[in-house]
């Protein structure tokens, strides 16, 4: 019985110092670990807001996310936009950019914007929301011209790459990444729409 008693109570004490002693250690442990990083990065251009989505999705997906979220794809109308998007994807978001390459676009990274030609071969459209209205902005392959004074801002694109790409990519790096000859960061390129990358939504 005496020994009993003795073992209840060594395993008493020890449960007590258990308690007492780790307790406050698992709190502050808790209280240390890190929040996982966000996939959303959040910033502004000229009175609008736009978000960065750090999701793999392709152009068609992430078109449907945007008007979920109540945007569109960006549809990117300046020089200005272009760079404060660019800028917000590589200085400030801090992206991965091995998480959002597009193998047949140099295997460079992209983030998806709102310009596509799916509809017709050649006929660059704005449609960031992926609906039945839509703005032509470029006709033609890499030899083509812009459509009213449109915006664009090529590299040496677009090709149509074994006939299958139909979606606008804003480079973050050059391609292809060994040489860049055809095309530079801040750049546009088409890609094939079934890449799964970044993309940029835009609120009005």
């Amino acid at each position: 019985m005496k020994s009993y008693l003795n073992n209840k109570l060594y395993v008493v004490l020890v449960l007590s110092l258990y308690f007492s002693c780790g307790s406050d250690e698992g709190v502050n442990q808790i209280s240390e670990m890190e929040e996982p990083p966000s996939t959303v990065f959040e910033f502004e251009y000229n009175d609008k807001k736009y978000e960065i989505i750090k999701e793999n999705k392709s152009w068609v997906n992430a078109a449907a996310d945007a008007v979920a979220r109540g945007g569109y794809l960006a549809e990117v109308n300046s020089s200005g936009e272009n760079s404060a998007i660019f800028s917000a994807a590589t200085v400030r978001a801090e992206i991965n950019l091995s998480k959002t390459i597009a193998s047949d676009g140099g295997n460079a990274s992209y983030i998806w914007i709102g310009g596509n030609d799916l509809s017709t071969e050649g006929e660059w459209v704005w449609n960031g929301n992926n609906d039945a209205t839509a703005i032509q902005f470029w006709q033609g392959n890499s030899a083509g011209q812009a459509v009213d004074g449109l915006y664009n801002n090529w590299g040496n694109e677009p090709d149509n790459f074994n006939q299958a790409q139909h979606a606008l990519g804003l480079a973050l790096t050059q391609w292809p990444v060994d040489t860049g000859n055809l095309g530079s960061e801040r750049q546009w390129n088409d890609i094939a729409q079934g890449n799964a990358i970044y993309y940029v939504v835009e609120y009005d």
